[in-house]
């Protein structure tokens, strides 16, 4: 999508996120999410970064300086000036029916990728998780060691943090090394591995060992509009995040975990 700020569906996208379309750019809004996917991840990739801006960044009250003067241009003009609660009204009736309206579209033009799942219970380490991605790909620099050879990224990672990080390549599958980073998880700093598939990028990370999580197939998720992937292997945790179809997402997984089960085969036995 041409990034220009005079192109007509760059405005029309922002208008939707900003809650400003009448019922018939709802419609046209929707028609264009469903016929262009990448307009459609567009629109999530927005939404996400909306909503954790909103999450984290409070809202600053208006001073009581700046209320007396609205109420008293009010009253000079004859009209009354708005309460909260018709503020609320204003703002909220019309922005739930387009969240809805929109949501469908995403749906639509996303192709309808894989199972929907409902998101769980609030998770500060997925939640962190998913900021962290969002993050490296707003800035543009997703790793802290950018290089696809994992004999370098391996031992800058051991030297970041306590216990050996899984580093495979990947990019016999279609998943190209892009590099490695360190993510803070709670407290905790964990490893996060960056891989590449077309535009897209999947950001795994290994999180220590968990007791109470068996080994098993993987479990997916979706939250703030991207795809989460989480399995289990030999103790260690792992959490994929991308802006890729699910389908795809479970196939880097059965790579990663092949991969890895390859290299621990050929490690030298103590």
């Amino acid at each position: 999508m041409k990034d220009a700020p005079d192109n007509p569906t760059l405005l029309l996208l922002h208008a939707a996120l900003d809650g400003e379309l009448d019922a018939v750019g709802v419609i046209e809004m929707e028609a264009k999410l469903a016929a262009d996917p990448k307009l459609a991840a567009e629109y999530a990739r927005l939404v996400a970064l909306r909503d954790a801006i909103r999450a984290r960044v409070p809202r600053q009250a208006a001073p009581d300086v700046l209320r007396a003067r609205m109420a008293s241009l009010a009253r000079a003009s004859g009209t009354a000036a708005p309460t909260a609660a018709r503020r609320a009204k204003w703002r909220d009736a019309p922005y739930r029916s387009l969240a809805a309206s929109l949501m469908v579209g995403v749906v639509l033009g996303a192709g309808a990728y894989g199972r929907l799942v409902a998101p769980p219970a609030e998770d500060d380490g997925q939640s962190a998780i998913v900021a962290g991605f969002i993050r490296g790909r707003l800035s543009g620099q997703p790793v802290d060691v950018a290089t696809s050879d994992r004999h370098t990224v391996k031992p800058w990672l051991a030297g970041k943090i306590a216990g050996a990080t899984t580093v495979v390549d990947l990019a016999a599958d279609g998943f190209p090394l892009v590099g490695g980073r360190i993510d803070v998880i709670g407290r905790t700093p964990v490893a996060t591995l960056v891989y590449q598939r077309r535009e897209h990028q999947i950001a795994l990370s290994e999180l220590p060992p968990s007791a109470s999580e068996a080994a098993g197939e993987p479990s997916r998720q979706t939250r703030e509009g991207y795809s989460l992937l989480r399995w289990t292997d030999k103790g260690h945790v792992y959490e994929a995040v991308s802006d890729l179809p699910p389908a795809e997402l479970d196939a880097f997984a059965v790579a990663f975990r092949r991969a890895a089960a390859a290299e621990r085969e050929e490690a030298p036995k103590p």
